[in-house]
């Protein structure tokens, strides 16, 4: 095989996120319990919809709203929702440090406006190592629908069958293998860095 790209997602595989953050600021600024919010979140019709940009932030907040049963202003809602992103992964954002000037490196998550705008300002040099960081909400469609994929696959134009593509998500895992990529479901910095020893 002759890898000529890598493919990285980046919610818990190059930026470390927690949910839990989430519940946590909103329950701080509208009283509903955490638990409460555990129980009533999904990732719903209207998630989706957000990460594929055919709703924008505002309106998703009106969704949670009703959904959860809380109320926040919109200012309240973005800092709980931004709140997800912890901090990058710095083992691998090292590697891929140590990579850029050797293969073309790009990232492809699914994401929201809001969240791409947070990470674009507060991560800026750590994702400078991607040639290109495809968003679902820019793009239409989201992980693991084989639309996303192949308009990546597209834009960098390489085959599937010369990239290697990282990702928490075994479902997203599966459908990168469907169309014929070799994908590495990432559990820990280590499952990243013993595929990169064993192809470079």
């Amino acid at each position: 095989m002759t890898v000529k790209a890598l493919i990285f997602d980046l919610g818990n595989v190059v930026i470390d996120i927690d949910f839990e953050r989430i519940f946590q600021k909103w329950s701080f600024y509208s009283g509903v319990p955490i638990e409460q919010m555990q129980a009533t979140f999904q990732m719903d019709a209207a998630y989706k919809q957000h990460e594929r940009g055919e709703i924008e932030g505002v309106e998703y907040h009106q969704h949670l709203e009703q959904t959860i049963e809380m109320k926040l202003s919109y200012e309240q809602f973005c800092e709980g929702w931004n709140d997800i992103m912890v901090a990058p992964i710095d083992e691998t954002v090292r590697l891929l440090e140590s990579l850029h000037d050797r293969i073309p490196l790009y990232a492809l998550s699914n994401a929201n406006t809001l969240h791409k705008n947070f990470w674009e300002k507060t991560y800026h040099k750590e994702l400078s190592h991607f040639e290109q960081v495809f968003v679902s909400s820019d793009m239409g469609s989201r992980k693991p629908e084989p639309a996303i994929y192949l308009q990546a696959l597209e834009w960098i134009g390489v085959d599937p069958g010369n990239v290697i593509f990282f990702d928490d998500l075994a479902v997203n895992i599966e459908a990168a293998k469907a169309l014929g990529m070799t994908a590495v479901q990432v559990h820990s910095p280590r499952d990243v860095r013993n595929c990169i020893a064993a192809h470079f």
